[in-house]
């Protein structure tokens, strides 16, 4: 009987841990076996400031994603999310000495393109692959076997702060999961959510988290642009909580049951006010005031990431928009009038297993960081290709 292959991805974010375990089938698609989320403290903007409340949640939401599973799984891949996170081009050609392009001039090219110069205080978080070019051809996207000179490769390093992924590796392993690899929250969104038709045609991912909002632009099937602004869902709760006197709690649920982007209405909300003692009633309308001066400058920021790269007419496949911060009432129609372009509210792709739980915008991250895991160039049946890639992360990671 053939092993199977189990994975577990974790999703460390501001507001939430995820957990998912799937299966690998044999068309490289991803079972759901299980999957759980769970609140976190001790997180601002995607970095760890709490390490032992933070691990308890990554110990919870793992746990109950294994039980759900029937598994026990402990070897995790690994979101790391913030705007500490930078993209980095590189480029390199290399000679093809057989005439033939053979797999590891492949690899030999990428890894000489990745070879770029980094801030002192920044460890490589994952290369990202942009293009490769044979004889000046570009376009390739498979070019094992083509006849040519030179292959050239271009690449996006994403890296990140050293201290942040040291904590990251830390308070993972206090959890009690060994973790083999890292991944770009905003990657493993795209990865998620997005198809290779919306790549192809050019399009805008915004992944809304708690603490920051990740941007990935693809046009031509290719990476364009990476970025991470530090303004997510949590703002607009703090900015109520203040702005309203009202707890936390309280301003999540008026965000989440009568916010409204772009809403002129009339009316009141009761609410217990801070010391529980009286009613409190709020305006419907300060309180979409609020809101919408928030979300303002949320895109204010994203508009300087979307400047990074030339347009024409605008992704033709249009803004994608994921995360838990996509639930915002009226947060679609504020987007396609300001900027004119169609947008969409985007849910991870249809998996097998339990896909009504993973089909929630809250769970893209944890989704596409479980495909990448179940990719070929990740598991390889009981071959060595799977344990290399194993050792490779465990030295790199446990350091």
């Amino acid at each position: 009987m053939a092993r199977r292959q189990l994975v577990l991805a974790v999703d460390v974010g501001t507001t939430k841990i995820s957990a998912l375990v799937g299966e690998a089938r044999p068309d490289d698609d991803l079972a759901v076996l299980g999957i759980a989320a769970t609140p976190v403290v001790g997180m601002r903007r995607g970095l760890v400031f709490e390490v032992e409340r933070v691990a308890l949640a990554i110990r919870d939401a793992v746990n109950r994603a294994n039980s759900m599973a029937g598994t026990e799984i402990a070897v995790a891949g690994i979101s790391v999310n913030g705007d500490h996170l930078t993209l980095t081009p590189g480029r390199a050609e290399i000679p093809v000495r057989t005439g033939t392009v053979r797999d590891e001039d492949v690899r030999m090219a990428i890894h000489k393109a990745s070879q770029v110069k980094l801030p002192s205080d920044h460890e490589v978080v994952e290369v990202i692959r942009r293009g490769i070019a044979v004889d000046g051809f570009r376009g390739v996207n498979d070019p094992v076997g083509m006849v040519g000179h030179a292959l050239a490769a271009e690449v996006f390093v994403v890296s990140g702060l050293g201290t942040v992924l040291r904590n990251l590796r830390r308070v993972v392993t206090m959890a009690g999961i060994t973790p083999i690899g890292v991944t770009a929250g905003i990657k493993a969104a795209a990865d998620g959510v997005l198809g290779n038709d919306d790549r192809q045609l050019g399009v805008v991912l915004l992944d809304v988290g708690g603490g920051t909002t990740g941007i990935a632009i693809y046009r031509g099937g290719h990476l364009q642009h990476l970025g991470v602004v530090p303004i997510g869902g949590e703002a607009i709760t703090s900015d109520l909580a203040v702005g309203l006197g009202v707890v936390a709690a309280q301003a999540e649920r008026l965000k989440l049951e009568y916010a409204q982007v772009g809403g002129s209405r009339d009316g009141t909300v009761e609410m217990h006010s801070v010391n529980g003692q009286s009613l409190k009633r709020i305006e419907i309308g300060e309180l979409e005031e609020i809101v919408e001066a928030r979300v303002e400058e949320w895109a204010t920021f994203i508009e300087d990431q979307l400047r990074q790269v030339e347009w024409t007419k605008g992704p033709a496949a249009g803004v994608v928009v994921t995360g838990g911060g996509s639930s915002l009432k009226g947060l679609v129609s504020f987007l396609v009038a300001r900027w004119g372009w169609p947008v969409r509210v985007g849910q991870p792709k249809v998996l097998k297993g339990l896909s009504d739980l993973s089909r929630n915008p809250g769970y893209s991250t944890v989704v596409g960081l479980a495909r990448g895991l179940v990719g070929p160039e990740a598991l390889t049946g009981a071959g060595g290709e799977w344990r290399t890639w194993l050792r490779l992360f465990m030295r790199r990671w446990l350091r």
